[in-house]
């Protein structure tokens, strides 16, 4: 009997079109947080050959790491990865992968890869004021050269999302559902209401981290700071809502896609909350630079501190 070789298809990757320029421009910002950065086995000579110096001046040994993390990255006395100078990353060639993968945020399901971004990357934060309408999921490249499948929440062996609490979707359904949801506008909440939702995202960030209060009298500054110029900016927040609607690991819980819309109000309140932070630091009234610092400071709470699973659930009465 003849042997038939079946080729896999391809792995589709979906984008939201702003996002799809993304190209690092070095800006630091993930060298610069103090997160640990783990080292592969297999980077640990490429980046010896690199950076010239013992492997005990840059090489944190792992313990109780699984196989696949040789150690992590040195820090420099000020949390800065040790190899992050003024003229950038001194491995860039052969960083780890996390480095590679930052700051993308990816979910892969049966229908193929799906792709956001962090926004704390201050590249990405500025992609969410060009001027791109309408709000579109198109078709793109792998986030990450040389991996098909990167990094991400793998749900290829799930069953779709939950519309309701007993009935799930089509593939279909989720793909013209998500198609549908970006394109709305934010329904912005009172302020009273954004404040619980910003305090469960900030109780979402486990010990020893922890996240500021929201400021006092939020009512007065908004009207003061942020409420002249924030209709300027509505498409910017529409286009940062959709980011939390696409590649949502939320849609994957027991909850389905009403995890997926809480998640997004969250994420409208927590950006309201911030940019009345951001306006009153300043002390001035909005603008696109303080509002960029808002997002970036709003994706560091929702994407890198907060626990998904508590975020994605609701707010306690």
């Amino acid at each position: 009997m003849k042997q038939v070789h079946i080729l896999a298809a391809p792995v589709k990757t979906f984008w939201l079109n702003f996002h799809l320029a993304y190209a690092c421009q070095h800006s630091g910002a993930c060298c610069t947080s103090g997160w640990p950065i783990p080292v592969e086995p297999d980077r640990v000579i490429p980046i010896r050959s690199l950076a010239a110096r013992r492997d005990e001046e840059w090489l944190v040994p792992a313990v109780a790491a699984p196989a696949d993390v040789a150690g992590t990255l040195a820090l420099q006395a000020n949390g800065h990865c040790v190899f992050h100078g003024d003229t950038g990353c001194g491995v860039y060639a052969s960083r780890p992968a996390s480095c590679s993968h930052f700051p993308y945020v990816c979910l892969i399901d049966r229908r193929g890869v799906h792709v956001t971004l962090s926004h704390f990357c201050p590249t990405a934060a500025s992609l969410l004021f060009a001027p791109e309408a309408p709000i579109a999921i198109v078709e793109g490249p792998s986030p990450v050269a040389g991996f098909d499948v990167p990094e991400g929440l793998d749900a290829r062996e799930s069953l779709p999302p939950l519309r309701s609490p007993d009935r799930l979707m089509t593939w279909e359904a989720f793909s013209n559902w998500e198609r549908a949801e970006v394109g709305k506008q934010p329904t912005a909440p009172s302020l009273a209401d954004a404040a619980v939702l910003f305090e469960h995202a900030r109780v979402a960030v486990p010990a020893p981290w922890a996240w500021a209060p929201a400021p006092a009298d939020l009512e007065r500054t908004w009207q003061m700071l942020v409420a002249p110029a924030w209709p300027r900016f509505a498409p910017v927040a529409q286009r940062y809502r959709a980011a939390k609607v696409v590649a949502s690991w939320a849609a994957y819980t027991d909850e389905g896609l009403a995890a997926v819309l809480r998640v997004a109000d969250a994420a409208d309140a927590v950006l309201r909350v911030e940019t009345i932070r951001q306006c009153m630091s300043a002390g001035r009234v909005l603008d696109a630079d303080l509002l960029k610092q808002a997002i970036r400071h709003s994706d560091l709470l929702l994407v890198h501190y907060a626990d998904p699973s508590v975020l994605s659930s609701g707010t306690k009465s």
